[in-house]
This record gives structure tokens, sequence and C-alpha cells, in this order.
């Protein structure tokens, strides 16, 4: 089986060593560089075309949002992870306009980080649940805004999953949760983006919340 392939960017040599110590144990997973600004991540993407880049948000020249988007600008396909002791509504904002997979803060488990590299990988988007409240906070602070769908035609199913992805959940463990498999919740939620006219399931969250197709609380 092919290794998933990661770039590290964070300028705190510690927290490298530390990230890329801890993910080279894992069988499935290949670290190709490490950067510790902006440029030098750009450089060794292109030079190394990695799975999934890892960012830090500050970082000399370029932060991990501006190389996030430089990042798309050379391949769309790339997963981007931004894990950062940062949290608010403006960087949440401007991380989710640059089209990331997923969002983690620094004091993530171990764990949870290997996780969620995996999950990206699969196509899941992945948050860690302060990441996932401010989310909803701010979808909810906009405003409910009134649909432009006469219907939605979301079938009962459909309706369950929506509900479990806002809560947070994995394609796993809503298939445990409702006794179905991973594929076929994959299956619902990409039916459910395409009645929806939406790109990814940051745009589905905020939709849900905003047009009261689900329950925030």
């Amino acid at each position: 089986m092919a290794k998933i392939s990661v770039l590290i960017a964070d300028d705190h040599e510690i927290v490298r060593f530390g990230i890329s110590t801890y993910l080279s144990s894992s069988k499935d997973i290949e670290i190709v560089g490490e950067a510790s600004t902006g440029d030098e991540c750009i450089q060794l993407f292109q030079e190394t075309h990695p799975d999934i880049c890892i960012l830090d948000i500050d970082m000399p020249d370029k932060s991990g949002i501006e190389t996030a988007k430089e990042i798309r600008e050379f391949e769309e396909e790339t997963k981007i992870l931004i894990l950062s002791m940062h949290i608010n509504e403006n960087i949440l904002r401007d991380a989710l306009e640059a089209n990331i997979n997923g969002y983690l803060l620094k004091n993530t488990e171990k764990a949870d980080l290997l996780h969620g590299i995996r999950a990206i990988i699969k196509g899941q988007q992945v948050f860690s649940d302060p990441i996932s409240d401010l989310m909803k906070e701010s979808f909810l602070s906009k405003g409910n805004q009134p649909s432009s769908h006469d219907h939605y035609n979301i079938t009962d199913r459909e309706q369950e999953i929506l509900q479990l992805i806002v809560d947070g959940l994995t394609s796993k463990q809503i298939a445990e949760e409702l006794y179905i498999s991973p594929r076929t919740v994959d299956t619902h939620r990409a039916n459910l983006m395409k009645k929806l006219e939406l790109n990814n399931i940051a745009d589905l969250v905020r939709y849900a919340i905003q047009n009261k197709l689900v329950s925030a609380d």
C-alpha cells in the first residue's frame, strides 16, 4: 500500500520534530519535507508534491493561510490541514476561504492528528471540537437567511446523516450510528451536496444551520 506523503510547515523546530517523529512511526506515513517558512514550504511542495500539507498559521514571510492559497493555485487536489494554537472567527473564515480540508488545534491528541490525516486523505473534513463549535456560532451569528429553494427533496435518511455531519461525526462514526456502511454515508453526503448545490462539507454545515435544516444545539 502506498504511503501518505506529508509535508510539515512550522517555524518552531521542536514542533516540527515532534510531529515528524510521531507520524514517521506509522507505517502508512512518509514525511517528505519540513519547512520553517511559507516560502520554503512552497518550494518543497513543488519539489515533493505531497498528498497532504500540515501548516501552522504564524510563519515568517507567508502565513499558513496564504501558503494554503498558493498551494491551491499549483494543485487543487492536495489536502491541506491547518495545525495551530489560534482560534478566532476571522482566522477561521480566512482558512475556510482557502478551501482547507481540516483545522486542528495544537493541543490535539497525537492519535487524533494521525486519524485526522487518514480521514482527510479519504475525502473527509476534520475539525477540532472548539473549531466546529466556532463554525456553528459564526454561521448562526450571521442570521438565518431565507432559502432560495422552494423545497429540498431531502430524504429521511439524508436528514439523519445531515444532522450527524453538523454534529461533527465522521463517515465511519455515522455509519456505526446508523448501522450502514461508510460508503453509503459518503453517497448520501454527495447527494446532499448535489441537491443543495454545495461544494464542500463546511458549506454544507453552514447552509444546514442557516436554513434550519438541522438542530445546531
